[in-house]
């Protein structure tokens, strides 16, 4: 009998990612993600916001903390595969996955803001990098980015004070981009 190894499938995933070798790594993060959640619950619950207090999603409750951390890694590198390959819905979705899993994760909400991004969905990105912002308020990169995503819909005087403080967090605060 063969033992179920994810830490061995996680890592030929992330392999092929690095060769941008991505269907075959999206293949291993689905195989990743049918081991882990084989009725596929995930998909039927719905996303929260960030600042939701507790254990608001019904879903964290069904799922086991062996199963959040690897649906995490696998819906979240599945995503980044997607995106790659400019399947950008596809991608959303599986960052939305690990976002009904933890809401909190900005891994995937800076992934979602970047694909809004490269599609010039400027105010979708901007609502991403915002909750990015709330959950984290020295994280530079989204300043940079939402100033730019500000200055693009002619918002400039917003997109002025996040590049400010996006400068601020790197030269007077140290904040590593």
């Amino acid at each position: 009998i063969r033992r179920f190894d994810p830490w061995g499938l996680y890592y030929d995933g992330v392999g092929n990612i690095n060769k941008r070798e991505f269907d075959k790594a999206i293949s291993i993060f689905n195989k990743l993600i049918s081991k882990i959640d084989p009725g596929g619950i995930v998909h039927r619950y719905k996303i929260y916001p960030p600042n939701c207090p507790g254990q608001c999603c019904a879903l964290i409750n069904k799922l086991s903390e062996f199963q959040k951390y690897w649906l995490i890694k696998a819906y979240g590198n599945r995503g980044v595969c997607l995106g790659y390959k400019k399947e950008y819905q596809e991608a959303i979705n599986d960052f939305d996955d690990v976002l009904k899993i933890d809401n909190r994760n900005i891994k995937s909400l800076h992934n979602k803001a970047h694909i809004r991004l490269i599609n010039k969905d400027f105010d979708t990105a901007i609502e991403d990098l915002s909750k990015i912002i709330s959950i984290d308020p020295e994280n530079s990169k989204s300043y940079l980015k939402r100033g730019m995503a500000y200055r693009e819909i002619g918002e400039n005087e917003k997109g002025y004070k996040d590049l400010n403080y996006h400068g601020y967090l790197i030269k007077e605060k140290n904040v590593k981009y």
